[in-house]
Order: C-alpha cells, then sequence, then structure tokens
C-alpha cells in the first residue's frame, strides 16, 4: 500500500467520522433552491458586486492547471497581505468576496486537518482563509468560498488531468470532509462556489448543496457552469450538470441583451435563480487562447479600466451581480499595476 492509498484511507475515515453527526433527515433531504426569492437571495441581489481572489500553487509553479506535482513547500509568500487584497476590494466598492480555497492541485489555503498538501506543510503556514475572514470583517465585506472538484493531486491522475471522468467514492469522501470543516472552522459562510462541478453525480451534487445548508443555514450554493456552457445559456437555464444551485453563475460571461429574468425553468419547475457574471481581469492565458487567465504571472497586465468598468455597467443595467475577479501575485501582495487599475475603475464607477 503507497502513501496515496494510507492518505486517502484515513481521509475516508475522517470523513466518516465528521459526517455522524449530518446523517440526512427527511428535512434535510428536502433541502432544495429556492421558488420564490427569498431573505437569503434578497440579501445576495443587493449586494451585486463582489470580488473573487485566485491565489495558491498556481501562483509559484507558472501553470493556470496545475496538477499538484510540486512539493507544498513550493508555496512561500514572502510578503502574504490578504488585508491589502480586502481593502483594494472595498475601495473598488465590493460588498462580498470569495476566496479560492482549494484549486485543482489539491493545496488548501488552511490547514485541513489529516491532509498533507496544506498551508501546513508550505513555505509560509498563516492560515489565508482565516486571515480573508478576518479581513472581510473588519471592512464589512461578506465572505464566501471556492472548492475546485477537478483535483489530479487526490484523484491519483498526474500525467493528463480529465475535466470530465467521474471521481472516485473515496475522493469524494475528502471532497466532503473539507466542506464540513471550511463550513464548521469558518461558521456564517455566505457563499459557495463549486467548480468543475460536472465530475459529480447528481447525488453526489445534492449531497454537497444538503451538506453546505446543514452548516451553513444561509449560504447560497453556486456551480460554476463553465466557460461554454455558460455562452451558451447567459443564465437563462441552469445547466443539469450544475444542478441544484441558488445562483446561475456565467464563467467569464456577461448577461443577456434583454436583462436577467430571476424566474428560470428547470425540468418543468420554475426556480428563482439569480446570475452572476463572474469575470477575469487578468490578460489571455498563451496555453488556451480562448480564455483569460486567473493568476497572476510575471506577464500578468490586467484588462483596461474602461473594459472592466463597462463590464460593470452591463451587469447593473441587465439584472445580474459581478463577480469580479483580482489575483495576488507570488509575494501576497495585489501588485501596484492592478491596484492602480483598480483605483481607476473606482472612479469610472462612481461618476
Amino acid at each position: 500500500m503507497d502513501r496515496r492509498q494510507v492518505l486517502l484511507m484515513t481521509a475516508r475515515a475522517g470523513a466518516a467520522a465528521l459526517l455522524k453527526d449530518v446523517t440526512p433527515t427527511s428535512a434535510a433531504a428536502s433541502i432544495e433552491p429556492a421558488r420564490e426569492l427569498t431573505p437569503a437571495l434578497k440579501v445576495y441581489e443587493s449586494l451585486r458586486f463582489g470580488c473573487s481572489f485566485h491565489f495558491g500553487m498556481p501562483n509559484f509553479t507558472g501553470n493556470d492547471y496545475d496538477v499538484g506535482r510540486a512539493p507544498a513547500s513550493t508555496y512561500d509568500p514572502t510578503h502574504l497581505d490578504v488585508r491589502q487584497w480586502i481593502r483594494v476590494a472595498h475601495d473598488l466598492g465590493a460588498k462580498y468576496a470569495v476566496l479560492v480555497t482549494k484549486y485543482m492541485s489539491g493545496f488548501c489555503l488552511w490547514p485541513a486537518k489529516e491532509y498533507d498538501y496544506s498551508v501546513a506543510q508550505s513555505g509560509n503556514k498563516t492560515d489565508v482563509v482565516r486571515a480573508f475572514i478576518d479581513a472581510c470583517h473588519e471592512y464589512g465585506l461578506k465572505h464566501g468560498f471556492y472548492y475546485c472538484i477537478l483535483d489530479p493531486h487526490n484523484e491519483g491522475t498526474f500525467e493528463k488531468f480529465d475535466w470530465d471522468s467521474p471521481i472516485s467514492d473515496i475522493y469524494f469522501e475528502i471532497i466532503k470532509r473539507h466542506v464540513i470543516e471550511l463550513h464548521s472552522l469558518y461558521p456564517n459562510t455566505f457563499y459557495q462556489l463549486f467548480d468543475i462541478p460536472w465530475k459529480l453525480k447528481p447525488a453526489q451534487r445534492r449531497d454537497l448543496f444538503r451538506l453546505v445548508k446543514e452548516h451553513s443555514p444561509d449560504c447560497l450554493v453556486v456551480n460554476n457552469q463553465g466557460f461554454k456552457q455558460s455562452r451558451v445559456n447567459q443564465g437563462r437555464l441552469c445547466d443539469a450538470a450544475s444542478w441544484p444551485c441558488d445562483v446561475i453563475n456565467g464563467e467569464d460571461t456577461l448577461p443577456p441583451l434583454e436583462g436577467h429574468d430571476d424566474h428560470v425553468v428547470y425540468e418543468k419547475q420554475q426556480y428563482y435563480l439569480p446570475f452572476e457574471t463572474w469575470l477575469p481581469t487578468g490578460p489571455i492565458y498563451p496555453p488556451m487562447p480562448w480564455m483569460h487567465t486567473w493568476f497572476w504571472h510575471p506577464w500578468y497586465k490586467t484588462q483596461s479600466a474602461e473594459v472592466i468598468e463597462k463590464s460593470y455597467r452591463i451587469c447593473m443595467s441587465a439584472n445580474a451581480n459581478l463577480l469580479l475577479n483580482l489575483t495576488p501575485d507570488c509575494t501576497g501582495r495585489l501588485p501596484e499595476e492592478q491596484v492602480a487599475t483598480m483605483r481607476r475603475v473606482a472612479e469610472l464607477i462612481r461618476r
């Protein structure tokens, strides 16, 4: 039995222990997206504008699609300043913030228990999730988490990651454990985004939806539809592989010209599903020239303030939230070029 098998078995046992107290009840099993506007959705729609932060192992390996081969010590920001990130978001006018807690590299930005690929084993052991939440509280922003389902480090595929193949039951135990841990250690989370959710079976997606709601009852669950699906439906419908969700996410996709109608029909049932444009602010990622980069690189240059402000205006006039992505550099700070651009965006917005 190799090290990976031992770790996976340990994680499965740990997840089982954590799950003892969250056995589905008949009420929990009936949890589903809202049919009409709820208080939590009303709050979400009133916020309108947020910032996400992509930071982690790709900042240090230079690969947006890092597969988790690098040792944990590779992550080593020398001037980590999460407060600066949130200050910039606040000054920009953002009302909520979303942190990438685990990207597809499998590296966790909190000291995950019984897990050997996190900040606890890295060159900088700061609990970034805790620092992020503390900064959000200081500046009055609601906090949310991003968690990637695709994960070659934990799925065991290192030569070529697969965007579509189903995950193993053992890896799903790790996911559940991480989700429970995040929403237990850091309560009152407002927003939970799962990326690449189509690798999950429908029952597994329902399981995660229920787990989040049991630990953070007012938390909104968002399953990213992905770039192609977002461009096709623009929030007019919810992709089946992203169901259930509370908000329709549009990756690098603006709302439709006619504006978003929150009353969305899914399998002949009408639900109240707001739309959120999730927008990267970086340049084109050369290996995938149809997409923008979400992570900082030495060649990173933020898109123009005018382009970003135009997207903001479109979202505000089309009944959609905007989640604007920012990315710290490998020192752990937002670079001055990015900060200056956001300062200009704020000036344009306030006009």
